[in-house]
């Protein structure tokens, strides 16, 4: 303290002090008496706000939805069977060219095949000349053998008429006698020459028969070859490759060109087993269909081009099942599309091959099931339906998932009203309240 500083001066600053303090503890409690009370509110029960839908049992035909490329049903690849040179081809052949049933696509020089086939019919011919002399001949033996056999028994005759006489001691002389048996011996000789010649002739008229059924034969056969030089179309066809020009040497089997039918179009799409065992259509098991699936049944099938961005569909059918992968364990259904199914209906646009499609299959019908939006389900099969106000998680089982939308079999009942609202994780209990509606 300073030692300077009077002491009245030095009570008067500490007394203001005190008073200060005075005024502030005054006013502080002040303060504290005049606050309001506190007042404690039990906490507000949560309410959770969604969207409620009541189901009722309806009926679906499920639909299957699969892909699969456009083919024809029909493609070959043409080759000669005859070789040679390319003499003509009328039109010159390029890939997508449209050609008709039995046009000439080319022609090999058919020159070796002429003079075979010429070669064929002369060997015919002379055959058939060597079965009409023999014949002929035939007719002249027989007609000579009956003459022979009649000298000779006038022979025979002569002969025994003057042995007799010889015998007897008549004026009949041995060189008589002699003479007559000659002239038997040679009459004898001659019918049998003309016998065994007779009996000759079936089996020489057999000989020459499968001697002229094998030139026959060689005449078709080089027929063929000589028609085969002209190579033609099969069908209505488009040309997918050529490989060939004029002057070009070909060999036999040597691909010239691939040709496809668009008259008749087929997609191969894969279904699971399980759609194959549940949905797809068959016909009525017959005994001949053991050891494999029976008929599908002729239903109509939607089909639409993946790649394009207008709504182009056409219409098919279902045809057969082609295989079942052990693998993959799906099964390769057959969807046939011809004549005027080939044209979209609205754009005319026409299937071709190659196009990638989405095919979607009528299957059989599902009935008694609820319909629900996918935001109604979660991924472990639950739903979540409204109790007396309150929100209530139940199991259910899932028919048949399509499009945007599950069908319920089992868990729920006609009359529940479930929760549309995609929900993560809600509160077992908790309150409810329809959005858009009052508390």
């Amino acid at each position: 303290m300073n030692k300077h500083t009077p002491t009245p001066l030095l009570f008067a600053r500490s007394g203001c002090s005190i008073a200060v303090v005075i005024v502030a503890i005054f006013i502080a409690i002040l303060l504290v008496k005049s606050r309001p009370e506190t007042q404690t509110q039990e906490p507000e029960e949560p309410v959770l706000a969604v969207n409620l839908q009541t189901v009722r049992p309806t009926e679906l035909v499920v639909d299957i939805e699969t892909q699969g490329i456009v083919k024809p049903v029909r493609k070959v690849m043409l080759s000669p069977q005859v070789g040679g040179e390319v003499l003509e081809m009328p039109v010159e052949l390029k890939a997508g060219d449209l050609v008709k049933k039995d046009q000439l696509l080319l022609k090999i020089n058919p020159v070796d095949y002429e003079t075979a086939l010429a070669e064929a019919r002369s060997a015919v011919s002379r055959i058939e000349a060597g079965l009409s002399l023999l014949d002929i001949n035939e007719k002249a033996d027989q007609a000579q053998l009956k003459l022979s056999e009649r000298s000779r028994d006038l022979t025979r005759k002569d002969y025994e008429r003057t042995k007799k006489l010889s015998d007897e001691g008549q004026a009949v002389s041995v060189s008589v006698v002699e003479s007559n048996e000659r002239a038997l011996t040679q009459s004898e000789s001659q019918v049998l020459q003309l016998r065994q010649s007779l009996a000759q002739v079936p089996s020489r008229k057999k000989e020459l028969q499968s001697e002229l059924a094998a030139a026959k034969a060689r005449v078709k056969q080089n027929e063929l070859q000589w028609a085969r030089t002209s190579i033609r179309s099969p069908f209505d066809a488009r040309v997918i490759e050529s490989r060939v020009e004029i002057g070009e040497v070909l060999n036999p089997g040597e691909m010239i060109f691939e040709l496809a039918d668009d008259s008749s179009l087929e997609i191969a799409v894969p279904v699971t087993a399980s759609d194959l065992r549940n949905w797809i259509p068959f016909e009525k098991r017959s005994p001949a269909d053991q050891g494999w699936f029976p008929p599908l049944q002729k239903v109509p099938v939607s089909i639409r081009w993946s790649e394009s961005s207008q709504d182009l569909e056409w219409q098919g059918r279902l045809d057969r099942l082609i295989r079942f992968d052990a693998t993959t364990r799906t099964a390769m259904l057959a969807v046939r599309i011809s004549g005027e199914q080939l044209v979209a209906r609205d754009s005319g646009l026409p299937l071709t091959e190659g196009m990638f499609c989405q095919v979607s299959i009528p299957g059989k019908e599902l009935k008694n099931v609820f319909k629900l939006p996918r935001t109604a389900v979660t991924f472990d099969n639950q739903c979540y339906v409204e109790k007396d106000g309150k929100l209530k998680t139940v199991q259910v089982t899932i028919a048949r998932s399509q499009g945007d939308d599950v069908y319920i079999s089992d868990g729920i009942a006609s009359g529940d009203r479930v929760i549309t609202t995609r929900l993560v994780a809600p509160l077992e209990g908790i309150k409810l309240v329809e959005a858009g509606g009052e508390e």
